[in-house]
């Protein structure tokens, strides 16, 4: 994507790098999370999924304070790997340091709205596709892995609904690469 808009190689080479480093802590949150919730082996109940949604923001928190480009990468990948292009993901317009929804970005339930499109930034929609690939590829308590095949449908179906459109295009764009780093590191 960044050769496409013209970027200079050496913004693409430390952004890929910073990246990568962040993208590695996208789930740092879930160590706050009971292991009697991580490890269920059945669908969460509303309740579980709202401390599971937790992590986002218990994950950013740590890196709320930025000292380096990596800090303020990884605050905004643990924040927002999991909003959706369609504005239905989580955790929304949450204010830094609390995590609290933001004044006038309040659902009719009072929780914050879903940030959506271009409002999420784009290291967190690089790794909301990402992290839902490895997802569906690996094996889980609570499911078997899906074959590669229903993972890029569901992933070309997911184009402009959870996914950005051209972060979409750029994942396919580079999945040979994406199968070259898959099989060098094989769920266990």
């Amino acid at each position: 994507m960044g050769h496409e808009k013209k970027h200079p190689p050496a913004e693409i080479e430390r952004n890929k790098d910073i990246l990568t480093m962040a993208a590695m802590l996208h789930d740092v949150g879930k160590v706050a999370i009971s292991d009697v919730i991580m490890k269920k082996p059945d669908r969460f109940t509303p309740e579980e999924f709202h401390i599971m949604k937790q992590h986002t923001v218990l994950g950013a928190r740590l890196f709320a304070e930025l000292y380096s480009d990596v800090d303020e990468a990884a605050y905004v990948v643990a924040l927002n790997h999991h909003e959706r292009w369609d504005g239905q993901g989580y955790p929304g317009h949450v204010n830094r340091q609390s995590g609290e929804p933001l004044p006038g970005q309040l659902n009719s339930d009072g929780a914050p709205l879903g940030k959506k499109g271009e409002e999420i930034p784009l290291f967190g929609r690089i790794v909301a596709i990402a992290d839902v690939y490895d997802a569906l590829c690996s094996q889980r308590c609570y499911k078997e892995a899906w074959s590669e095949a229903e993972v890029l449908e569901k992933l070309r179906s997911e184009s402009g609904r959870q996914f950005d459109p051209e972060v979409v295009e750029a994942f396919f764009d580079s999945l040979d690469t994406i199968r070259h780093i898959s099989s060098l590191y094989p769920q266990e």
